[in-house]
């Protein structure tokens, strides 16, 4: 039996954290890592104490769930061999894992629209692709026009205003500059493999100037923010010896890990 796509929702916060180190165990669909509450206590076998991954099957199920778990949006596979399915309307009736039986008896005929997936074995950051979140207007606040602008058209500028708007955000997860980096680094095409060489080469600084020269008219506010956060990452850069292009690196990079670091 082929291997399913299935989908995963989580905060927009968790998507560097799942690029680096892929979905582990005790991944369910909360808003949070753990501890195991008690219905992961009350799992079957190995899928107990929330030892598990856990994902929709249908697309377009697992969106309306985004206000509930995040608008971060992954996508992965199960053998539906290995992996069994419950239906999210047993949780509002009682013994939801009661209903549990192996995925692949569920699609033996039209499985349940909201059909939740659980495997009890991490997926690794090699088979988990990242898309777009699942971010409307009223998320990005000002920066809306500004990503619509770029990101799909301009890869690389995307890429370098996204470091912008973390620094931005001082962390704030929570902030539209913070929703606008997600929405800047993901999308549905992958990037090729050669995007972080290239925006090295070029100097990340000046791939930044020159996307705010050339994008900035489209959201002036949000603009604003973003060239104070370059010129204030300037100046630190120069306080720490590093050239302006690696400071800006080093600076969403340290962001970024105090950010995962309070999950690990």
């Amino acid at each position: 039996m082929p291997r399913l796509t299935v989908y995963h929702v989580t905060p927009t916060w968790r998507l560097p954290l799942i690029e680096e180190e892929g979905l582990r165990t005790r991944t369910d669909l909360s808003d949070r890592y753990g501890p195991p509450g008690p219905e992961d206590v009350a799992a079957p076998g190995v899928y107990a104490h929330g030892r598990r991954v856990s994902a929709y099957l249908h697309l377009d199920h697992a969106r309306q769930q985004a206000a509930e778990h995040g608008r971060g949006l992954v996508s992965f596979t199960v053998d539906p061999r290995k992996a069994i399915g419950v239906p999210g309307s047993a949780r509002e009736q009682g013994g939801y894992w009661a209903a549990a039986r192996p995925l692949h008896e569920w699609l033996t005929g039209e499985p349940p629209h909201d059909l939740e997936v659980h495997q009890p074995v991490p997926v690794r950051t090699k088979h988990v692709t990242i898309h777009r979140p699942l971010l409307g207007a009223d998320a990005l606040g000002a920066f809306a026009p500004l990503v619509e602008a770029v990101a799909d058209e301009d890869r690389l500028s995307a890429k370098a205003l996204m470091h912008l708007a973390i620094i931005a955000s001082g962390g704030d997860v929570d902030s539209a500059a913070f929703q606008a980096a997600a929405a800047l680094a993901y999308r549905d095409e992958s990037d090729p493999p050669s995007i972080l060489r290239e925006l090295v080469e070029l100097d990340p600084d000046k791939v930044a100037s020159a996307a705010l020269a050339g994008y900035g008219g489209t959201a002036p506010e949000a603009a604003r923010t973003l060239r104070q956060a370059l010129e204030s990452t300037r100046g630190w850069a120069d306080q720490e010896g590093l050239d302006h292009g690696q400071g800006l690196l080093v600076r969403s990079a340290s962001v970024l890990e105090e950010l995962t670091g309070t999950v690990r």
